[in-house]
């Protein structure tokens, strides 16, 4: 068998190619010094976050536009331990990302010392979060590990790896064989079974009343259109839940807010649940609490899953397809046909006009007062925002006021629901707005709307958007305080404890950092505002901030919308047991 000698950092790179792979998020360091020449040599993009966190994030955000796995690098020590809380939140969000740690060479990492510099025996912490975690310490060992890392990360369940290599490698070189394609050592995506397909039809077909719940899956798996296609073709209720905003946009006839009181109509009645791309976390009820308990053992349940080990944790399952989100629902289409032996739902106008009322009259219930309320800023910006625009969300309540007021259009949504993670929109946005761009140059918008508590976390990565000539515009809520945690304080202990922050000119801030800083405090300026930020960041290929100051005593003067229902999904399960 012929061989070439290659050094570590060529041969990494030629499999990370062959995968897909197109970004390396790493800061720069000596310890990834021949990954990253040879990453420029054959065309990779490396980016360098300004924490290595943000590096995991910039990832999450690239595979949720792409559906490809991408990769983050940590130097020794520091470096790696910074990774950590990314690659937890990488794994509760089932989202595949490579994770790559540099650590001292051999002799240090096995030594018995006390006070070793830039160590830490990091890999234990790695293998409790990680699907699969290792030690590179041969170049002889690099496919092998490399080569299951993919496995492990894209098979059942989604989710991060870890390789932990010696960084002495960036110094080796080795005879290596020619390098064997992906579909050699780990199996393809896989479709459902047609039998499994023709029983979903059939239950389908049968249904008086079903509906059908969308997840994040269905965008991870580049799957909006077909699942927009099918719910098309069946005519019945789409409801999407916290991370499947975006799967089937609001605009939509068919669609009804999960948490919204027709949305719970169409859950009770239910005859039949169709689950595309959510395991029914506890934000979903498990899909068997609160509206589910209705009629819940007069309702089928039909779940579309690739990995057979999630099928029927969170609730019984009357039938699993089992494979890839994409494949399946293009199973589906193809037995459903134009979709004419399904008519239309009895109570889907109605239920459409009971949400559009539901919306309506939280709009009109909204404080009016001389202190700008979120959830107008919401209304205000949803008037600007491009209507193709990727929306990535960031924050406690800022979430529940977007969720409530600022309708998804576009059919690509980005937050992390599962795990809600304060801090990762920055980083998430990054990774969008990369993964966005087009070949001819014009970039899709990318809008992260973020609290001010959470965009503090990693506010630096603005000027990691700036380096790299992103256009992102953030709309930020800058109400001066961690919002739910600011009313939990006040009606329970009667005053604030450090949950307000000073006032900060977040504006000045993205001038300084060579991005554009607009500040608007007038309802009235809101749209405008928010129009010239997207004019001017495309034109000049730079990011913004849209500051608005909002009332910070809203999260516990005025109803939070939906709160009530967020905060019953806490204890829901136990007391169901008891």
């Amino acid at each position: 068998m012929r061989r070439t000698r290659l050094s570590f950092g060529e041969r990494l790179i030629a499999i990370l190619k062959q995968e897909g792979v197109e970004v390396i998020f790493s800061q720069g360091d000596l310890s990834m010094k021949d990954i990253q020449l040879h990453a420029e040599a054959q065309g990779l993009k490396v980016v360098g976050p300004r924490h290595e966190a943000s590096a995991i994030f910039m990832a999450m955000g690239y595979h949720a536009m792409t559906g490809k796995v991408q990769v983050a690098i940590g130097a020794p020590g520091p470096g790696q331990a910074n990774l950590l809380p990314a690659a937890i939140t990488a794994a509760q969000e089932h989202i595949p990302v490579i994770i790559f740690g540099a650590r001292r060479q051999h002799a240090v990492d096995t030594a018995v010392r006390r006070g070793r510099w830039l160590y830490a025996s990091l890999l234990p912490n790695f293998k409790e979060v990680c699907k699969f975690a290792a030690k590179l310490e041969q170049l002889s060992h690099l496919d092998e590990v490399v080569h299951e890392a993919f496995r492990q990360a894209l098979s059942g369940t989604p989710g991060p790896v870890y390789i932990e290599y010696d960084a002495e490698l960036n110094e080796r070189s080795a005879d290596f064989p020619s390098l064997p394609s992906p579909s050699r050592y780990r199996a393809p995506a896989q479709p459902a079974p047609a039998g499994a397909i023709e029983d979903a039809h059939r239950m389908l077909r049968a249904a008086r009343s079903p509906i059908l719940l969308a997840g994040a899956g269905v965008q991870r798996s580049r799957a909006q259109g077909a699942f927009v296609e099918l719910a098309h073709r069946l005519k019945c209720p789409v409801l999407t839940t916290l991370g499947g905003a975006g799967a089937f946009p609001e605009t939509e006839a068919q669609w009804l807010r999960y948490m919204g009181q027709a949305g719970g109509k169409a859950i009770a009645a239910a005859d039949l649940l169709l689950v595309v791309g959510t395991c029914l976390p506890e934000t979903a009820n498990y899909g068997r609490l609160q509206n589910f308990a209705a009629n819940d053992e007069g309702r089928q349940v039909i779940l579309i899953e690739p990995d057979a080990a999630a099928v029927g944790v969170n609730r019984p399952i009357d039938l699993a397809l089992i494979g890839q989100i994409d494949l399946v629902l293009a199973q589906l289409l193809e037995t459903v046909g134009d979709g004419a032996a399904f008519p239309e739902h009895a109570e889907l106008e109605k239920w459409r006009k009971s949400s559009k009322a539901e919306d309506k009259a939280l709009m009109d219930n909204l404080p009016r007062s001389n202190r700008l309320h979120p959830g107008h800023l919401m209304i205000e910006a949803r008037k600007a925002v491009p209507e193709e625009a990727v929306i990535v969300v960031d924050g406690g309540l800022t979430m529940l006021y977007q969720y409530a007021f600022f309708e998804k259009q576009s059919a690509e949504f980005i937050y992390t629901a599962n795990f809600g993670h304060l801090g990762s929109g920055m980083g998430l946005a990054i990774g969008a707005q990369l993964a966005a761009q087009s070949d001819t140059g014009r970039a899709q918008p990318v809008c992260l709307i973020s609290g001010d508590g959470a965009l503090g976390f990693h506010i630096m990565d603005f000027e990691t958007a700036v380096r790299h000539s992103l256009p992102i515009v953030i709309v930020l809520n800058d109400d001066q305080a961690l919002g739910a945690e600011m009313a939990q304080h006040m009606q329970h202990i009667g005053h604030e404890i450090q949950v307000t922050f000073s006032p900060v000119n977040y504006a000045a801030m993205a001038e300084a950092m060579g991005g554009i800083g607009i500040r608007v405090e007038r309802r009235e300026d809101i749209a405008a505002a928010v129009k010239e930020a997207f004019t001017q960041a495309a034109a000049r290929n730079k990011p913004a901030i849209v500051q608005v100051p909002t009332d910070q005593d809203a999260s516990y003067t005025y109803p939070v919308p939906y709160v009530g229902e967020l905060a019953g999904w806490k204890g829901a399960d136990v007391l169901a047991r008891i």
